[in-house]
């Protein structure tokens, strides 16, 4: 089953047939992606999205071919031509050789509910290292691995283990532990530098709230009060369990981060 969604595609800001959309092509070369939240027919944090392509493409030596202004130009274009004012949207500057494509479509979105928000979701470790974990390349391998775990334990995310024993993120999201009222996060060298992740360390410094980034060991869990998950779906969303470790997701810190982490989008939406 094709990832592309709705009616029409992108292919080098051309309008293509979704029928026409052939997702073999991330099997072989580079795909540089993002995934951007659309609401209201506005792209969410696009100028942060296209800074971090921009990253991503060199930490790989590569180089983005469309610039901002061309890219809001295709997500307008894509908007309009499927009628389509919220969802999300995938951008990927696919390289093979000599060969380069770039694509943008909607994608199929699923957003938490509320009793999601309220009670958290559970999460399940797996072993896995990215290669480049600072640049958002699609991992065929990784994804197909998570999204099975995802489907036969019935749980919401797969949380990374590296080679060094430590717990970074989530297959498709970023991770946060409390305790003591503080924060703790995984050292950025180790992780992708998600959205509204840095929007959450924002947020975490206008409150107040320390902030620790440092590697944090798979025996360590125990030891943390709460968790949660950042991602352009998921905004800010509580984890009630890790493997068995059971966790609060109604701590104070959680919501307090919800609501300036709301405050913001409304503020840019504006």
């Amino acid at each position: 089953m094709s990832e592309c969604f709705h009616y029409i595609f992108l292919k080098n800001e051309k309008a293509k047939p979704a029928k026409d959309f052939n997702d073999k092509i991330f099997l072989r070369g580079i795909s540089l992606y993002e995934v951007i939240r659309v609401v209201s027919g506005r792209a969410l944090f696009l100028e942060s999205h296209f800074q971090r392509l921009t990253n991503s493409a060199t930490c790989l030596e590569q180089n983005l071919w469309l610039n901002l202004n061309q890219i809001k130009e295709s997500i307008s274009n894509l908007i309009a031509l499927n009628d389509s004012q919220n969802g999300n949207i995938k951008l990927v500057f696919h390289i093979d050789g000599e060969n380069k494509t770039f694509l943008a479509y909607f994608i199929q979105h699923y957003y938490p509910n509320e009793d999601q928000y309220k009670n958290g979701v559970r999460t399940l470790v797996h072993q896995a290292d990215r290669p480049k974990p600072n640049a958002k390349v699609y991992n065929h391998s990784l994804r197909s691995t998570t999204n099975d775990l995802i489907k036969e334990a019935e749980i919401f995310e797969v949380l990374l283990l590296n080679s060094m024993g430590n717990i970074t993120e989530g297959s498709r999201s970023n991770l946060f532990f409390i305790k003591n009222n503080e924060l703790h996060t995984a050292l950025d060298t180790d992780v992708l530098h998600g959205i509204i992740r840095s929007k959450v360390i924002e947020a975490a410094e206008e409150l107040k709230i320390p902030i620790q980034k440092h590697s944090i060991k798979y025996d360590d869990l125990p030891s943390f009060e709460a968790a949660f998950l950042t991602g352009t779906s998921l905004q800010i969303l509580p984890i009630k369990r890790i493997n068995s470790i059971s966790y609060s997701s109604s701590h104070e810190i959680i919501g307090r981060l919800s609501e300036v982490l709301r405050t913001k989008i409304s503020e840019y939406l504006k």
